[in-house]
């Protein structure tokens, strides 16, 4: 009976001990985070913005508490908005003040809400769902129309984004020299078949002001802080001049070149004989070399299409992760995935006088082939023709120096400039990309449907490197800090190590295959050219009908081995699977029963004691 007593004594104890630990834990705002790069932490770009506020800033966020049907998962991240933004408020030192509206149906919450332009996605049952906040100071006004929980990983960004723009007085100014649709293409809009302004274009109104040239001007604005040159095409020596002045007298400059660019085989325009984009006179002076005609291939980092043949790796679009990304330079250091697509290939001058600092490489893995090739091959043709040698192949460089002008040996026709700088004063940055297509919104971002509205979900880091470059050249780096943090996605990098491996294997068996075949069909070509025409039947020597029975014989063999390659890359995949699941059904409830083993262990000791 006593045993019994304090049995009894002892659960009342531990049930009260967890009521009081969630009473505690629920009042107070204690939080651990336990991800791999922080995501649920206040980053210090955010700090650094938050503590250099000047005059208050309001923030009014609204939520439909009050709305029984929404979805719990909406209630949860509605309940984290919150959270973060009164962890906003103590970082600033009350310099940032929270207001939490609910604003209901026909109430003046509500109309301050739609004033705002908060918007109000319904919900099947007709009921409007109002999820955003507005930001004010002063006479400034900025408005997160709607907190989409797909853009989760992008929360503080969004947060701090609009933190940021409300306290802006004046915007860098950038220069965006391009005749591709980045505003977009009305013609295609019209007929219903795309034609958006890239989501590039989008995000870059959000933080700078932004002014679009056109090639027939030539003509470089003097007050911009920056000029993105974007596939840049048949440009005459007085345009060339033009960025050749305003480099050397002290403009930054961010070009993307492109030895095939889909960008322009899309915009709907006229038919061109090639899709390649070049500066060769200026490239020079800069002490960088750039095959227009040529595209990078690479095996080991081959993104997986489709074609009528299934499944394929496809090497000209290149999959890139950390390890082909410098992880020292502030642009690259804290991105994760990016595409490039059918890109080019940069290198140093022998004699250049410049320093080529490569930021984005491929793997050794990686081979070229020709640009026209790709208009007219079949992607496995394609995949087959790349030869890998070994090298690594520079796709994103910058370029450091004091610059020469390219117009020492004379000014174009036509041009009188008394300000002529033959040399810059001072150390330049350029920064040089071989690939367009990175930038566009299929090699970028996916456009959702969320309850009629718009959303722009990125797919991988290409539009933050977009950004980070922009504001690496125009002064930003509070912000580039926080967009380049951690992704939420964690993919299984030893599964896809698996396929690439066998990835590889199977293309050397598939090119031997191939290889084969072509000689013997050429060995009939050169046997049937002197069959005369009047021959019904053909009668082909003994050495010949050997020759293709060995070859049948060897493409038995051959796929024979292709079925074994496979059979062992899910053998290995679904041992790991395996694996990871039995580790999941056995560790952790194996701890606790190990540990409520100890305990009853020690009560057991203590009681004969």
């Amino acid at each position: 009976m006593k045993s019994w007593s304090v049995n009894g004594i002892f659960l009342l104890l531990v049930l009260g001990c967890l009521i009081a630990i969630n009473t505690i834990a629920y009042h107070v705002p204690l939080r651990m985070d336990a991800t791999t790069d922080k995501l649920y932490t206040i980053s210090e770009g955010s700090k650094k913005i938050l503590t250099q506020l000047e005059d208050p800033v309001r923030v009014k966020f609204y939520f439909s508490f009050h709305n029984e049907q929404l979805p719990p998962s909406l209630k949860t991240y509605a309940q984290r908005v919150v959270e973060l933004l009164e962890e906003y408020q103590s970082i600033s030192s009350e310099k940032m003040t929270l207001e939490v509206f609910d604003p209901k149906p026909d109430t003046e919450e509500e109309e301050w809400a739609i004033r705002y332009g908060i918007e109000a996605p319904k919900l099947p049952n007709g009921e409007s769902i109002f999820f955003g906040a507005t930001f004010l100071q002063v006479d400034q006004e900025v408005t997160i129309p709607f907190f989409d929980p797909r853009r989760q990983e992008f929360l503080e960004y969004d947060i701090t984004l609009a933190i940021h723009r409300v306290t802006e007085v004046e915007l860098p100014k950038i220069a965006i020299w391009s005749d591709l649709p980045i505003q977009g293409n009305p013609q295609l809009m019209m007929q219903r078949q795309g034609g958006e302004p890239w989501a590039l274009s989008e995000e870059v109104k959000k933080l700078f002001d932004v002014e679009f040239l056109q090639s027939p001007s030539g003509l470089i604005p003097d007050d911009i802080d920056l000029l993105m040159l974007l596939h840049p095409k048949n440009l005459s020596d007085k345009q060339l001049y033009q960025i050749d002045q305003y480099v050397l007298k002290g403009g930054n400059l961010f070009i993307a070149l492109d030895p095939n660019a889909r960008a322009e085989a899309a915009s709907g325009g006229q038919p061109a004989s090639s899709f390649a984009s070049n500066l060769p006179k200026l490239l020079e002076g800069w002490g960088v070399r750039y095959d227009s005609a040529q595209v990078v291939g690479d095996l080991q980092l081959a993104t997986s299409v489709n074609s009528r043949n299934g499944l394929l790796r496809f090497p000209p679009w290149i999959s890139l992760g950390v390890s082909q990304l410098d992880p020292q330079h502030p642009i690259t250091s804290q991105l994760e995935q990016l595409l490039f697509a059918e890109a080019g290939h940069l290198a140093p001058l022998d004699n250049a006088t410049t320093t080529f600092k490569a930021l984005i490489k491929t793997s050794p893995n990686s081979g070229i082939i020709d640009a026209f090739q790709l208009r007219f091959g079949s992607p496995e043709q394609i995949a087959r023709d790349i030869k890998v040698d070994g090298q690594q192949r520079t796709l994103l460089a910058q370029i450091q120096g004091t610059f020469q002008s390219a117009f020492t040996e004379g000014l174009p026709e036509g041009v009188n400039d008394e300000s002529f700088v033959n040399e810059s004063k001072a150390q330049r940055t350029i920064l040089i990309a071989s690939d367009i297509d990175w930038m566009t919104d299929g090699f970028s971002v996916q456009r959702l449907n969320l309850l009629g509205q718009s959303i722009v979900q990125p797919t991988n880091d290409n539009l933050n490197l977009a950004l980070n470059i922009i504001e690496y050249l125009s002064g930003n780096d509070a912000l580039r800090e926080i967009r380049s943090r951690g992704q939420f996605q964690r993919p299984f990098t030893r599964v896809i190590a698996l396929q690439q491996e066998a990835q590889l294997k199977y293309q050397q068996e598939e090119n031997q295959l191939q290889t084969s075949l072509d000689k013997v069909q050429r060995e009939l070509n050169n046997l049937l050219q002197g069959v005369q025409k009047g021959d019904k039947e053909i009668l082909l020597p003994k050495e010949v009908q050997d020759q293709i029975a060995s070859f049948r014989e060897q493409e038995r063999q051959t796929r024979r081995e292709l079925r074994e390659v496979r059979k062992i890359l899910r053998q290995d995949i679904e041992e790991l699977g395996n694996n990871l699941l039995l580790a999941n059904l056995l560790v952790v409830p194996g701890f606790v029963g190990l540990f409520g083993f100890l305990i009853y262990r020690h009560r057991t000791s203590g009681v004969r004691t």
